[in-house]
């Protein structure tokens, strides 16, 4: 039985050592995996921190294009809106124009009628002058011979 109990023990004594060997190789294998998922997180860690930083960054020219689509939507709409009131105005400008040449062209037809009336005026007016100066010279002599037989009856 002696020789039983060694080799029971000795069972044993391998069994207490592979456990420990395996316990140890286990423990090694985990490290080392451990140690792997460790550096792939770290990685990870740095590669998602990096994704942070160019999503910040794309996130701040992201604002800053909306900010100057912002503006210049304003800028478009007061352009508009401008655009619309020259509009208005040259619109008025237009009609303004069109009744200024009618009544341009109305004065003209007016200015051309009164020069043919004032031309014609001024025919009649040299002819009454002419008839004038006839008759006033006929008085004159008339005057004259009125004196003259004045003078001699008198006389």
């Amino acid at each position: 039985m002696a020789v039983m109990k060694k080799d029971v023990n000795f069972v044993f004594f391998i069994l207490i050592i592979a456990t420990v060997v395996s316990f140890a190789g286990f423990t090694a294998y985990y490290q080392v995996s451990f140690r792997n998922i460790n550096e792939e997180y770290n990685t990870k860690l740095a590669e998602l921190n990096q994704v942070t930083t160019d999503l910040l960054e794309k996130k701040a020219v992201l604002l800053q294009t909306s900010v100057e689509l912002n503006t210049t939507k304003q800028g478009r709409e007061e352009l508009g809106e401008k655009y619309d009131v020259l509009k208005d105005e040259r619109d008025v400008l237009q009609v303004e124009r069109d009744t200024l040449s009618e009544n341009l062209a109305q004065t003209r037809s007016q200015l051309a009628s009164t020069r043919s009336q004032l031309d014609t005026a001024t025919g009649l007016l040299a002819a009454a002058q002419a008839e004038s100066d006839k008759w006033e010279g006929k008085y004159e002599s008339c005057k004259a011979d009125l004196e003259s037989c004045e003078d001699s009856c008198t006389t």
